[in-house]
């Protein structure tokens, strides 16, 4: 108990340093910037905020492809479900893993199994991170030109690969090792304190069946790496139009690059949403790239806001229609079987 406060307290501390030397200085030189400028594109700003609501809308659809049929609750509500989750992450220090826990109690009530919510869940964040790695793959082997002088790339890029490999061997050694990887997450998990030997080997072994589905049905696999593709595409899409609305169009590959790279590093459990993290990381890396520090700062700061603060609203306001809805109706089922058997 004590650990958990301190390590709260660590991260708030560290979020109040990123919002006072990241974040405000960037505010201040988007004032500036902003100043200078005579015109932006009205036009190109609404279209990078229908990028970023598209963005949202694939990932929705990446965590419906990720559930078995037989206890997947409907597309709007997983939509709503996923808006009010990222709402949570967005604000809680570290907020993922609390995200995580909400959207599996959320899925749970809206009638999904537990052990359908947590193995969907898993393998939904499991196949966003790879795909945003495969991607920055992709992105640097396209762009090896631009990465001269930009050694970080390099080793961002072995280090992905690394973890696509080590993700990988995992994969095997739960589709074609089952029983063999199961004994070993026993014999590790008699070694770590307040964790459950039967707990951890049932939720591996959940995890595993579910990758046989996926095995089995190689379609759904290939729809969920396409869903989760789609959702980081659009989102650095949204970005590059905003860059474009503040008059500076750059290179799609290059910006691909320094998005992966930030993304990857915000996914890091330290600020919610990667907040100050995101943005200290992206500016001076899409400035490399010859973009005007000005409109860096402007077009990075107008993304985030729309990627950042707005599902905070849109949280509530999601999370309140599923109270008046799948959740209220799937709350009051228990009470009304107690009822009836009574």
């Amino acid at each position: 108990m004590i650990a958990r406060w301190v390590w709260r307290g660590f991260l708030v501390v560290v979020l109040v340093l990123v919002v006072r030397f990241v974040l405000v200085p960037q505010f201040a030189d988007a004032r500036t910037a902003l100043l200078s400028l005579r015109e932006i594109s009205a036009p190109l700003l609404a279209l990078g905020v229908g990028l970023e609501l598209a963005s949202i809308g694939a990932y929705s659809a990446l965590s419906r492809a990720t559930l078995n049929r037989s206890s997947r609750p409907a597309y709007f509500t997983i939509l709503r479900i996923d808006v009010a989750t990222e709402g949570v992450n967005n604000t809680v220090p570290g907020g993922g893993p609390t995200a995580t826990a909400v959207k599996f109690r959320m899925l749970t009530l809206a009638g999904a199994t537990p052990a359908n919510a947590i193995t969907g869940t898993t393998v939904e964040v499991a196949t966003s991170v790879l795909t945003l790695g495969g991607l920055f793959g992709i992105a640097i082997s396209l762009s090896t030109a631009g990465m001269h002088g930009n050694p970080e790339y390099i080793v961002a890029g072995v280090v992905v690969v690394g973890v696509a490999i080590l993700s990988g061997l995992a994969l095997l050694l739960l589709t074609g090792h089952r029983a063999a990887t199961l004994a070993i997450v026993g014999r590790i998990a008699r070694r770590i304190p307040y964790l459950s030997e039967n707990t951890a080997v049932s939720f591996v072994g959940t995890v595993s069946d579910h990758l046989d589905e996926y095995h089995a049905k190689r379609g759904r696999l290939v729809v969920a790496v396409a869903w989760a593709a789609a959702n980081w595409i659009l989102d650095a899409a949204a970005l590059w139009v905003f860059l474009l609305a503040f008059g500076f169009p750059i290179d799609p590959i290059h910006l691909l690059v320094a998005y992966a790279l930030a993304c990857l590093v915000g996914l890091l459990p330290i600020t919610p949403g990667g907040l100050g993290i995101i943005e200290g990381v992206l500016v001076p890396a899409i400035v490399g790239f010859g973009t005007p520090h000005g409109i860096a700062v402007l077009g990075v700061l107008s993304w985030r806001l729309v990627q950042y603060w707005l599902p905070i609203p849109l949280a509530a306001v999601a999370y309140a229609s599923l109270k008046s809805g799948p959740l209220r109706r799937r709350s009051r089922e228990p009470a009304r079987l107690s009822a009836t058997t009574g």
